[in-house]
């Protein structure tokens, strides 16, 4: 499905995915070359997630909705708290990733990591790049919207579910957090990407909706794509705030944090959401219970 897609968007804007290998100014400002990246983000969330997680659904539970999560959450102010704790989250998630950035690795594992970081970074800086208000509905869209649902529906969805079954509740939560993270391929914004995953998870699992989940990543992304349109200079490489300014606000952050997930948690279990009738047990299947 993706490489089909792939074919198309290439007969489409004429643009072949080897480009994208070393974007540049002139690249960038190629005819249909933004097309072509929002349309690769489109084959991507086909392709990668909403397919996959589709078939894992079907696979693995005779309520393939439910198994999703994809009802109303137990408790209605969820879909305020998973709005709050974006909000009150962030500052003490760009500390965490201005620490990140500054982790110290071997020359050549350095080397491999920074290739890596910039190819997966280059992709959307170019996007984010695009001034508009067009193009910042846009990368809304492509960018916040199909990453929220299409990342929650495999990582919540489907691996934290089935890992939680498997593993327990906490378990599947980190597991599926840490996968979440290492499958974009940017280390030095592994940690605060690896704590959003669990913010995201704890969501999901107290709340028994992945509605509730993909509006706090949508609500994420769409908050980080709108401050870099109103300030271009949030995509430089460089932190803009002085790190020593960050630890009075990021240590705020978390405390609050702290204290809004405990309330979700303490709320929840007076109402604990209804797990999935599961497809029948078979032995040789490594999450049955």
């Amino acid at each position: 499905m993706a490489l089909l897609g792939t074919m198309i968007l290439q007969g489409i804007t004429g643009i072949s995915v080897d480009s994208l290998s070393d974007l540049n100014a002139k690249q960038l400002s190629q005819p249909g070359m933004l097309t072509f990246l929002r349309g690769m983000q489109l084959v991507q969330f086909i392709g990668l997630f909403l397919i996959p997680a589709w078939i894992g659904a079907r696979l693995f539970s005779y309520e393939p909705n439910r198994f999703l999560g994809l009802q109303a959450p137990n408790l209605m102010p969820f879909w305020f708290w998973s709005i709050l704790i974006m909000i009150i989250l962030l500052p003490f998630i760009q500390f965490v990733g201005e620490l990140n950035q500054r982790v110290v690795f071997p020359g050549g594992l350095k080397e491999w990591m920074q290739a890596q970081e910039q190819s997966a970074q280059e992709t959307v800086n170019a996007l984010l790049s695009a001034h508009s208000l067009q193009d910042l509905f846009l990368n809304i869209i492509f960018v916040a919207l199909l990453a929220g649902v299409g990342e929650e529906l495999l990582f919540r969805g489907v691996i934290q579910r089935l890992l939680s079954r498997k593993y327990g509740r906490w378990a599947g939560i980190l597991i599926a957090a840490f996968l979440f993270s290492a499958i974009h391929l940017q280390f030095y914004g592994f940690v605060p990407r690896f704590l959003l995953g669990i913010v995201l998870g704890v969501l999901f699992a107290y709340s028994g909706s992945l509605w509730v989940a993909m509006l706090a990543h949508f609500f994420y992304d769409a908050m980080l794509i709108t401050a870099a349109y109103i300030n271009p200079d949030l995509l430089k490489e460089e932190s803009i705030i002085p790190l020593l300014q960050m630890v009075l606000p990021a240590l705020i952050s978390l405390l609050l944090s702290v204290w809004v997930i405990r309330q979700m948690i303490e709320r929840s279990a007076d109402n604990p959401p209804q797990e999935p009738s599961w497809a029948p047990e078979d032995p040789n299947n490594p999450f049955s219970s």
